[in-house]
């Protein structure tokens, strides 16, 4: 069971500073937020793609520009220097905050000597520091309570909103006692919603297996949330989305029977608390239909070596069950999904599908090693490889064109096979015309956008009337990844359960586009050892929406980026070539801001959809952020 905190996440105040910021994109001024407006990495990404940048030096901005002040507040100095240069503003400091700035401000202009409870460094303490000319004393731990000799008659004390409550009382304490004989004024302005935060947080670990926190690395009130749960059971702090799924993955004994807890930090958004819960109920549905797939498929290799007693035979069919595993089964797991989903049980009758379907996956990959004249996938020698070393010991003059035959056979062989699992699994199902019309359909789909992808790169090479590269690359987007790797396997369990809504596979396309441009990202970014195969998509001169950028848009890096795209033989400094030609044309973030809004838009059409139940909404969003977020 998964639980979030009832409180947890980002306060009012934050909310509201980066709502301002992100409200301001639109203004014909460039924006700045002065500092970083929270402790968290993913939503300065998303200021950035709006082109709001967090600075640290306000001299580095011009008249006509926006500068929002952040929650976390400012010095009486910085809004001095900001309405002498005539610079404008709209502060976001949060009300709490600027409650304490409004008292010591008084306080001092009165004469009394101010005790700011807090963190020395933290952004808060340091601003309100600046409301009291200088003459303020931070109390971080009892040495800083000793270390101070003389105060003046009246003296404040106030605290950072954010610091532990329990330490602001007992500090508090100890300073009365100190001066006892002078008027003393205590103000507690710790924050109500964080002491919120941390009471939701705490009831919830006392009935959970383990709590995650999420937040930045460096907030105080994440670190101080994080002691709370570990009080009451084992607890983890993430501030990086990707790493807790790498995290997830490695934990045996964390299951569908674990209760999990999750809170979060004020710096944290709340969206990024569903997007934690959504990736493990994701991740727990996959582990599951992965399993029953794995097992399935190791039964199917097993049996398809049964009965041959030609030598040629076994060997081919013993190669085939070779690259027949160790996949991935992401498009198994889809089928079994969208099975589960609309038939509203959780048996395995989807498996033979799921089987046939990496089958005909494994067909496909076989042909595309060809195509692409691939070493190594999934890890291990290709199969055209395979045959070229087996015939060199023979005779060394035997060229590819034996191994790419006997590979073409291979490939073939798997694709009429996954026909015959679904006759013999499905025959007698109602279903059966319609799961072989939507199989069909699969293949003819992928085999129309493999054309256009062997065939546009020459085209596209020697300038063979080729003008838009973009649309033709959409077209491959479309026909192979997002009907092969997604639409399809989705509608196949779709079609199992007896149910078709175009509304979902509208919705899928654009995963399925998304999922190719990010391919296209690693392919250009990621290693080789990363992505488990050889050949990269520049020696390939693959047409992809990163040189389509280039070739459509920026023609005057064109010339540069030939010198190297195409190449038989690639340096390292030549993929670092490119990859600077793709950042400075801008064809990098061209690419990212498409598959952003491409998974973003998915993930909104998907609240829509009511032939969806909320839990599989859920486990839906869950992949999405998958695919967002892996490496290979």
């Amino acid at each position: 069971m998964i639980t979030i905190a009832k409180i947890s996440g980002t306060c009012i105040g934050a909310s509201k500073a980066v709502d301002l910021a992100f409200s301001l994109a639109d203004k014909n001024k460039r924006v700045y937020v002065f500092k970083e407006i929270l402790h968290n990495p993913n939503v300065i990404k998303l200021l950035k793609e709006k082109q709001i940048e967090c600075i640290n030096d306000l001299e580095t901005i011009s008249k006509d520009s926006i500068v929002v002040i952040r929650a976390h507040g400012e010095p009486k100095k910085t809004y001095e220097y900001l309405e002498k240069n005539g610079i404008e503003y709209c502060d976001a400091t949060c009300k709490n905050v600027a409650r304490v700035h409004e008292v010591i401000d008084e306080k001092c202009k009165s004469g009394y000597s101010v005790i700011i409870i807090g963190k020395k460094t933290h952004p808060e303490v340091l601003g309100s520091l600046g409301w009291c000319d200088g003459e303020g004393i931070v109390v971080e731990c009892l040495e800083d309570i000793d270390n101070i000799k003389s105060l003046k008659d009246n003296i404040l004390i106030i605290c950072q909103t954010t610091f532990n409550e329990e330490k602001v009382i007992e500090f508090s304490e100890i300073i009365k006692k100190k001066f006892s004989g002078k008027n003393i004024e205590f103000v507690n302005s710790i924050c109500n919603a964080q002491k919120a935060i941390q009471l939701s947080a705490s009831e919830l670990a006392k009935n959970s297996d383990i709590m995650i926190v999420i937040g930045g690395e460096h907030s105080s009130n994440t670190k101080e949330l994080l002691n709370v749960c570990k009080k009451d059971c084992e607890s983890f702090l993430f501030s990086d989305i990707n790493v807790f799924f790498g995290w997830l993955t490695k934990q045996k004994n964390i299951n569908e029977n674990t209760n999990i807890g999750i809170t979060a930090g004020a710096s944290t958004m709340k969206y990024e608390l569903d997007d934690y819960k959504n990736l493990i109920e994701f991740y727990f549905s996959y582990k599951e239909i992965r399993k029953q797939c794995e097992v399935g498929l190791n039964e199917y290799n097993k049996h398809f070596l049964n009965g041959l007693d030609d030598d040629i035979l076994k060997d081919a069919f013993s190669q085939f069950v070779r690259m027949n595993s160790d996949g991935k089964y992401i498009r198994a797991y889809l089928i079994g999904l969208a099975y589960q989903m609309f038939n509203k049980k959780k048996d395995d009758y989807f498996v033979p599908l799921s089987l046939a379907f990496e089958t005909f996956q494994t067909s496909v990959l076989i042909h595309d090693d060809i195509i692409d004249n691939a070493n190594v996938r999934r890890g291990k020698e290709t199969i055209p490889v395979y045959y070229r070393r087996k015939y060199a010991v023979i005779d060394s003059n035997i060229n590819n064109s034996l191994a790419n035959s006997l590979a073409i056979c291979l490939g073939d062989l798997g694709y009429f096979d996954s026909y015959k699992m679904i006759g013999d699994s499905y025959h007698a199902d109602k279903n059966i015309g319609s799961l072989i019309r939507v199989f069909s359909e699969i293949l003819k789909n992928t085999v129309k956008g493999q054309l256009i992808d062997v065939e546009l790169p020459i085209r596209s090479k020697y300038n063979m009337h080729v003008s838009n590269i973009e649309k033709s690359t959409m077209d491959i987007y479309k026909l192979k990844t997002a009907w092969y790797s997604i639409i399809g396997p989705f509608q196949l369990g779709m079609t199992l359960a007896g149910k078709e809504y175009d509304n979902v596979l509208d919705m899928l396309e654009g995963v399925g586009i998304a999922f190719q441009i990010k391919d296209d990202l690693l392919g250009i970014y990621s290693s080789e050892e990363e992505l488990g195969k050889t050949g990269t998509d520049i020696i390939e001169f693959k047409q992809t929406i990163l040189y389509a950028y280039v070739h459509d848009k920026k023609p005057e890096y064109l010339e540069e980026l030939l010198k190297y795209y195409g190449k038989s033989e690639l340096s390292n400094d030549d993929v670092v070539a490119v990859q600077k030609i793709f950042e400075e044309s801008g064809a990098r973030e061209y690419a990212v801001n498409m598959m952003n809004k491409l998974f973003c838009d998915s993930k909104e059409k998907l609240k829509d959809i009511k032939e969806i139940d909320d839990n599989y909404k859920n486990i839906l969003n869950g992949f999405i952020t998958y695919l967002e977020i892996r490496n290979k």
